[in-house]
């Protein structure tokens, strides 16, 4: 398939699922933002820490939360030189993994500060090439959460199609991706995340991210949620 194809037929679908969440926005419960800053540096060839600061703020709701983690990466085998940009480390490595701990902090207006949660986290990624210069990877999370006294896990499966695009010497990654959730709270699928959006490289040491997202909670019960995110990316 050629380039310029490719190209015209990621954007078409890119823009095919943009509009089905522009439309499925008017049906949702409750709408959010989603800014998010992130800190990025390479200990290694094969190692790197990750730090991440994310905040939710509800438009129709007085909740908001704050998630602060702390990530070690390790790449487990790299992906075949030339495949995709030498320099960057995630989208150059076929497997690799994700240890870190994160802390959520939830607050209203009304009560007040929430009990905070504990996460400690567990991934896995694999990456495998697509036709069209598309790559696909898989990402399977376990999620063990204490909130209080109360101790649960969440399991997480996700798939994400990308495709890279250089436009004036800038790099741009529009990806598309959804995820599954399932709770042992309710011993089921409880959740579904849809993410659309491109990252742009800006230079060497920073790029950043805007995306749409569409949240479907099925359990206890059914509720919708829209967000509309950005993310900042530091690499060092």
């Amino acid at each position: 398939m050629k380039p310029a194809f490719a190209a015209r037929l990621f954007a078409f679908v890119a823009l095919s699922v943009a509009l089905n969440f522009a439309g499925a926005a008017r049906a949702a419960d409750s709408t959010e933002i989603w800014p998010e800053a992130s800190l990025f540096y390479r200990l290694n060839p094969r190692t790197r820490v990750y730090l991440s600061g994310a905040y939710a703020e509800g438009k129709e709701s007085d909740t908001n939360s704050l998630d602060l983690a702390a990530y070690l990466d390790i790449s487990l085998k790299p992906v075949l030189p030339g495949k995709l940009l030498t320099d960057d480390w995630q989208r150059s490595r076929r497997l690799w993994a994700r240890i870190g701990y994160a802390r959520i902090f939830k607050a209203t207006a009304e009560t007040g500060p929430d009990v905070a949660e504990d996460r400690a986290i567990v991934s896995f990624f694999g990456k495998a090439p697509l036709p069209a210069e598309t790559w696909l990877e898989a990402r399977v999370r376990a999620d063990l959460r204490w909130i209080g006294d109360e101790d649960s896990a969440r399991y997480r499966f996700r798939v994400e199609a990308t495709r890279e695009f250089t436009v004036r010497d800038h790099t741009i990654v529009p990806y598309f991706n959804v995820e599954w959730f399932y709770d042992t709270r309710y011993n089921g699928w409880a959740r579904v995340l849809y993410q659309i959006g491109p990252e742009f490289t800006v230079n060497e040491h920073f790029r950043y991210e805007i995306y749409l997202a569409r949240q479907e909670d099925r359990l206890p019960e059914h509720e919708t949620l829209d967000a509309i995110g950005f993310v900042a990316k530091w690499y060092y």
